[in-house]
């Protein structure tokens, strides 16, 4: 089911998108944690592009299809989208169904202006901008429950960023599968997005002198 567009009660209220009850989103997860995780762990610092700054609230990140969630999580960090099988298998990659309606902002096309933010501020490697504005809107907004944004390497997929007013059991995992168990799948997604893996052999270790 995919994300419904609906328009604000208020003429100059924000624009949502609303994931309804039963919507599906795709997560991507170290396969050594749980599918529903809202990020960072406690204690440690912002890694993310919409993490709270300084720990406000923790962040479920996901998408609308597995080739959005693959390049914005596997992708988004190897330089020259060269990277080790390892790395991906070490991933997995899971089918979360929402059990209650979830109100996000709409980050993109007319969103950007009503929002008053720049796609540029919010797609560097700098975060410190898309942080300040994700915070901006957790304040502001009490009613929304995380933003809806283009990815930043693939402007035709639609990824989430969740606020933990999303309660972990509002999301349910119906299915999940492991990266290292479907060679065929990430042989086409990195087709897709001219990806390919490092195939040296590990780097032997230094002799002391």
């Amino acid at each position: 089911m995919a994300a419904e567009e609906v328009t604000s009660e208020a003429d100059d209220g924000p624009p949502t998108i609303t994931l309804r009850e039963g919507a599906l989103v795709i997560r991507i997860h170290l396969t050594n944690r749980s599918a529903v995780f809202f990020g960072p762990t406690s204690g440690t610092r912002a890694n993310n592009r919409f993490d709270a700054p300084n720990g406000e609230y923790r962040v479920l990140y996901a998408s609308e299809r597995l080739e959005g969630a693959f390049v914005e999580t596997v992708l988004r960090r190897p330089k020259g989208r060269i990277l080790r099988r390892d790395f991906v298998n070490e991933r997995a990659w899971s089918t979360l169904r929402l059990e209650r309606p979830v109100f996000l902002a709409k980050v993109y096309d007319e969103g950007l202006q009503a929002y008053q933010v720049d796609a540029g501020e919010l797609g560097t490697d700098n975060y410190t901008a898309s942080r300040a504005f994700s915070l901006d809107i957790h304040v502001k907004f009490p009613k929304i429950h995380g933003l809806a944004y283009r990815s930043r390497y693939n402007n035709g997929e639609i990824c989430y960023a969740l606020f933990d007013r999303v309660a972990a059991t509002d999301l349910t995992p119906i299915k999940g599968e492991w990266f290292k168990s479907n060679n065929d799948t990430v042989d086409r997604l990195m087709r897709l997005y001219r990806a390919s893996f490092d195939i040296s052999g590990p780097i032997p270790p230094t002799l002391p002198p």
